[in-house]
């Protein structure tokens, strides 16, 4: 279905973001083309493009093919003509990145900090960002906004996350205290599993798929949902935080009532396999029992003892048990599996599909594809970026 736009002055300010976001997403795109996409006239056309192509934002890009007159002059979205800064914030770790408005990342940076200290992330982000503007060369007036996703509730419209578990915040303004950081630029920030499903829906797996669930399983445990096309937040924007969904688990929890994510978040597997095996046993692999994180286990062959094979199999049909809920909630067409945890093994997404499976009923089963991750970026951190872009381009004009 094509977008219909109209030729009246009073709403000139929509034919040009329309045309420009047509640009960007269907680029290299003749003028006529553009006319047929969005019913405007010629000559509409014609103004819009001339303006944009002044401001550096579209460019001319050589010839398409004839379709039976002159070959066609081709519109191309200049990437160079801005720039957008991206921040994932977890616990215990900042990741940043430049990028072009083409999606090409410039330049990352990734810091080691103690998240729990408000002001701090703050100045690691601004001194990261000074880092990049210095290392890449570009501007610091061309960047013209930042995406953040970040763990925990969060309200987009104040730029404030009302808590996080993960990060040990409560009530901080932190769209406010980034953009004063950051020399004015504009903050948007988002959840950081909403964030990940924006980017696998724009760049990954679910390309193509209009209702999709992104289940994040990581220390902690989230998920973003994409319903027709679009985020689905509930009331609040709070939907998706299946970590806080209550299970009882008598094998993992001494028979109380317990959160999906103190069972089966990495964090809790990692604990469970601590207590089945020695100290001894990690020093054979060079590892501190003491002092582990997720990283260690993903890159270290103790993965591959029976032990631990074990505990990630029996935690995988018990998230294979979460995706049948979220199956028969949500009816989607696809779920991802993101985060560390499906990394650990090869056979960990047919096991939660094999459990999924004998969960629901027959109906679902031919008509729901769940999938792994095989984004090599890290999606929340292309969430951000492309969270930013689509508030980036739905601004009548960008100060250049």
């Amino acid at each position: 279905m094509h977008k219909i736009a109209s030729n009246s002055i009073d709403v000139r300010i929509y034919n040009r973001i329309l045309i420009r976001n047509i640009i960007r997403k269907m680029g290299p795109i003749a003028r006529y083309e553009l006319a047929k996409e969005t019913g405007l006239t010629p000559p509409t056309i014609t103004a819009i493009v001339n303006e944009l192509m002044e401001d550096g934002i579209v460019m001319e890009v050589g010839y398409g093919e004839s379709k039976g007159g002159r070959r066609p002059v081709m519109l191309e979205l200049n990437s160079k003509a801005a720039y957008i800064f991206a921040v994932r914030i977890q616990r215990d770790e900042v990741v940043t990145a430049l990028f072009d408005i083409g999606g090409n990342i410039l330049e990352h940076h990734k810091q080691i900090l103690d998240t729990s200290l408000v002001d701090d992330v703050v100045e690691a982000v601004g001194n990261s960002f000074d880092w990049l503007i210095e290392n890449t060369g570009i501007k610091k007036d061309k960047v013209l906004c930042c995406g953040v996703a970040s763990p925990g509730l969060i309200n987009i419209h104040r730029g404030l996350i009302v808590h996080s578990s993960n990060l040990k915040w409560d009530q901080v303004p932190i769209g406010a205290l980034l953009s004063k950081r950051l020399y004015g630029i504009p903050i948007y920030i988002e959840n950081i599993s909403n964030a990940a499903a924006l980017a696998e829906k724009e760049y990954g797996c679910g390309r193509g798929y209009h209702d999709l669930v992104y289940l994040n399983l990581s220390v902690g445990i989230g998920a973003g949902i994409i319903i027709d096309d679009k985020l689905y937040g509930g009331s609040r924007g709070y939907a998706g935080e299946i970590g806080h969904m209550l299970l009882y688990e008598p094998q993992f929890s001494k028979g109380q009532i317990s959160y999906f994510e103190s069972i089966f978040g990495f964090g809790a597997i990692i604990e469970r396999i601590k207590e089945k095996l020695p100290a001894e046993v990690f020093s054979e692999y060079g590892l501190n029992k003491s002092r582990l994180k997720a990283g260690d286990f993903l890159s270290s062959p103790i993965m591959e003892r029976k032990e631990v094979q074990e505990i990630l199999e029996e935690s995988a049909r018990g998230i294979g048990i979460t995706v049948a809920n979220l199956v028969s909630i949500f009816n989607p067409e696809l779920i991802i599996l993101g985060g560390e945890l499906p990394k650990v093994s090869e056979k960990f997404v047919d096991i939660v599909i094999q459990e999924m499976n004998k969960h629901v009923l027959e109906e679902f089963v031919s008509t729901v594809k769940v999938v792994n991750s095989t984004m090599k970026d890290d999606p929340p951190l292309i969430g951000a970026y492309a969270l930013a872009l689509d508030m980036l381009f739905s601004i009548e004009k960008w100060d250049l």
